[in-house]
């Protein structure tokens, strides 16, 4: 009788302890977000993966949108490092100089297919500067490129690279400040988000960003001209952070579960997602008699002189940072990028 009761209450014991066991795996990631909740970015693509971390670790990874962003759209990555959050959507751009590694994804003239570029994007930086610790003290969980950025004003047409000269535009990140700065333009950096406000009060003559953004902050009817730079002007790098200790609190199983849901996954679902609605977003502004032309081979060509000191400034850097051959990993990046959008898939 002794012995039952005994068995008993060791698989008692048993069953505490295994509960317990599971409850300490339950994890809630708190994600910061600065882009309104009701953006498409969070509602179309990162409200789907929080849902689809919960269903893959059977509940016990959760994803909490906190009410209010902590931080800035600038300090994201401080936030995250900090443990102020565990969880924010980064653009490494917004603090140029910072993370030069990132800045390859920013270069002008890579492509015009963010669904190709995002992958090969997210290849690229795993294969050649992910084990460099680029982004010490947070978890890049994936990273991608997104539709390249193109001039648009409210000024006059931008047919060529003089035309940008005088122009106040806000700038997404360095390298269109740069660009900008060198051809006499008058780059203002600052977040998307600001751009409606310093438009409407005439601070600025117009952004370079996608055609898409320019719809989404209803900002369509405070510009009239566009230009389509093949290549793109420049572009934009965004990673997917998570505070480590807080990742290290998930257990291996789940860490692999969301790994597995997310890496060369998220990214290039959102990439395709900015092609699809810059497509869109072009024909929205056409719609709303906006001038668009496309930048000829004059032009182009004029960007790349431009851009030739710019890159072997970051090939530079990119050295410094331990790349042992930063030129050779550009150009097998942009032959990627050819090649993917050559294929078609």
């Amino acid at each position: 009788m002794f012995l039952k009761r005994l068995a008993g209450f060791a698989m008692v014991a048993a069953i505490a302890f295994c509960a317990g066991a599971a409850a300490a795996q339950e994890v809630t990631l708190r994600y910061s977000s600065w882009l309104p909740v009701g953006h498409w970015l969070v509602q179309e693509q990162f409200v789907p993966w929080f849902a689809d971390i919960e269903k893959v670790t059977e509940g016990r990874v959760k994803v909490e949108v906190l009410p209010k962003t902590v931080g800035t759209a600038l300090s994201q990555y401080d936030v995250v490092r900090d443990g102020l959050a565990d969880m924010s959507f980064i653009i490494p751009a917004y603090t140029p100089g910072r993370f030069p590694l990132m800045e390859m994804g920013e270069l002008p003239l890579l492509g015009d297919d963010a669904s190709k570029m995002s992958l090969v994007f997210e290849r690229i930086y795993r294969k050649h500067f992910l084990a460099l610790n680029e982004f010490d003290g947070v978890f890049p969980i994936t990273m991608w490129n997104i539709t390249a950025v193109q001039p648009f004003n409210n000024r006059r047409p931008v047919t060529k690279i003089d035309d940008l000269k005088g122009l106040k535009l806000r700038s997404p990140n360095g390298i269109i400040t740069a660009i900008l700065t060198t051809v006499g333009g008058v780059p203002i950096l600052k977040s998307s988000m600001e751009a409606f406000e310093m438009l409407s009060t005439g601070a600025i003559d117009g952004q370079v960003t996608q055609a898409d953004t320019v719809v989404v902050n209803n900002a369509t009817g405070l510009m009239r001209y566009a230009t389509v730079v093949p290549g793109g002007m420049a572009n934009s790098a965004h990673i997917m952070a998570i505070n480590p200790d807080k990742w290290a609190e998930i257990s291996e199983q789940d860490q692999k579960a969301i790994l597995a849901i997310t890496v060369e996954k998220l990214g290039h679902s959102v990439g395709s997602a900015f092609h699809r609605r810059e497509v869109d977003g072009m024909k929205v502004l056409a719609d709303n008699n906006y001038e668009i032309v496309t930048a000829d081979k004059a032009f182009v060509d004029g960007l790349k002189e431009v851009v030739r000191p710019i890159e072997e400034d970051w090939i530079k850097r990119a050295k410094a940072k331990g790349v042992a051959d930063p030129a050779a990993v550009l150009a097998e990046f942009r032959a990627e990028i050819a090649k993917a959008e050559q294929a078609g898939n």
